[in-house]
């Protein structure tokens, strides 16, 4: 027989996992940086430049699937702020209508 007293009582408690939003803002950085990549001096080579602009849609959409659920576990458990997540969902959405927004005004021009 063991002597040690046992806790039976209640169910097991699963902790969440515990993400305050980090991997979103730097996938949201990530394509906003990557969006001002055409700016940089013509001395660079264009893939250096111009390679970055097709990640921009594609990581800003991680940025927001990311941050979302720590937003919604957050809103659920009633952790105040989870600014990281916010900020790289903003990041993100900006870096997926950036683009959509520049090509809406192309076409118009054009």
């Amino acid at each position: 027989m063991r002597s040690a007293k046992q806790d039976t009582a209640g169910p097991a408690y699963r902790a969440e996992p515990r993400t305050g939003g980090t991997g979103s803002l730097v996938l949201g950085i990530g394509a906003v940086v990557a969006f001002g990549c055409p700016f940089l001096p013509e001395a660079l080579p264009p893939l250096v430049r111009f390679l970055p602009l097709y990640a921009v849609v594609p990581v800003g959409i991680c940025a927001v699937v990311w941050g979302l659920p720590d937003l919604w576990r957050a809103r659920r458990s009633g952790v105040p702020g989870p600014v990281r997540a916010r900020l790289g969902v903003l990041l993100g959405s900006l870096a997926v209508l950036a683009p959509l927004v520049w090509l809406f005004l192309y076409a118009r021009v054009g």
